[in-house]
């Protein structure tokens, strides 16, 4: 039975999808929700009617196996924010970042409609506070292509 409060480590969550064990798993209406130590937001997966496709399944088992090396593509993106003339907040990035929550599936990119996008998302905030999070979105393919950056 699904537990709000009960987080779990990477390995674990690989081995319910690996296994189709969705014991561990809260799902929404177009969502499935676990929650994951060290990612506030946990990680979300396109779901269907409290199903997740194979598809979505074998991508975020390979995007949690490939961690490391995502976030590490990840920050090569991220790199080229700089605050040191912000008013506010110019040592904000010097702490680096932190993963606040992983989405595999179907996502919009950019302000306008257009065809939607397969792959995964992961998004990341600051150690040192700074009111934005910065969203990188992967191909399915595990390549970076883009970030956006939201305000909080």
């Amino acid at each position: 039975m699904f537990d709000i409060n009960k987080e779990f480590s990477l390995p674990e969550i690989i081995s319910f999808l690996e296994n189709r064990n969705f014991e561990n798993v809260g799902f929404t209406n177009d969502h499935a929700y676990i929650n994951a130590s060290g990612i506030e937001e946990g990680l979300l997966i396109e779901s269907t009617d409290n199903k997740v496709t194979d598809d979505n399944i074998e991508l975020a088992v390979k995007v949690l196996k490939e961690l490391k090396k995502c976030i590490d593509n990840a920050h090569k993106w991220l790199e080229h924010f700089n605050l040191k003339n912000d008013r506010w907040y110019p040592e904000a990035l010097d702490e680096g970042f932190e993963i606040s929550g992983i989405y595999v599936g179907k996502y919009e990119c950019g302000h306008f409609r257009k065809p939607l996008k397969e792959g995964f998302t992961i998004t990341f905030s600051t150690k040192n506070y700074y009111p934005c999070e910065f969203t990188v979105k992967f191909y399915k393919n595990m390549h970076p292509f883009a970030v956006e950056e939201w305000v909080l």
